[in-house]
């Protein structure tokens, strides 16, 4: 989501004299009494919310050595997500994270495009190993809403395609 779009709704809502509860979940997200109840921050839990909101989810193999990760369809991209700051299954952190492989024409690759990007949206855009990604954290420590998380995914798409339309 593009920073100064954010802080202009942000001020005109509080103008407006609404609260934070109403910003819960995105601005005009219906909020319903299972989508405003926090969540176990699991990564079962992550995978079954995501579901509910519509995308097709695979709990990735565990692997002992990294985080719990899950790969997310979203019918138009496919996302990486993964947990972090895990303990007895308890997650701190979920991040989404998609890429573009220019590996066969790494000269195209413009680090100008990602700067400019980083500092006009809350995404994080990079170049790794001949590819370009765009990432996104949302904190889920102590728990989470379901329409928190849904609005967060809805958000990292728009701007995984406005990403997308930057690219050479």
């Amino acid at each position: 989501m593009n920073k100064k779009m954010m802080l202009s709704g942000v001020l005109l809502l509080s103008l407006s004299g609404l609260s934070g509860v109403a910003l819960a979940g995105g601005a005009g997200a219906p909020v319903t009494a299972t989508s405003a109840q926090v969540q176990p921050a699991t990564p079962a839990a992550i995978a079954a919310a995501l579901r509910e909101a519509g995308y097709k989810v695979t709990i990735n193999p565990i692997d002992p050595d990294s985080d719990p990760s899950l790969s997310v369809d979203t019918g138009g991209h496919k996302v990486d997500v993964w947990l972090s700051g895990c303990q007895k299954n308890v997650c701190s952190r979920v991040t989404a994270s998609s890429y573009w492989d220019y590996s066969e024409d790494e000269a195209s690759l413009d680090t100008e495009l990602t700067n400019d990007w980083n500092g006009n949206y809350y995404t994080q855009a990079y170049i790794y190993e001949g590819a370009y990604y765009l990432d996104s954290t949302m904190p889920i420590r102590g728990g989470y809403t379901k329409a928190a998380l849904k609005a967060w995914m809805v958000d990292y798409l728009e701007d995984v395609a406005a990403f997308e339309e930057e690219l050479p």
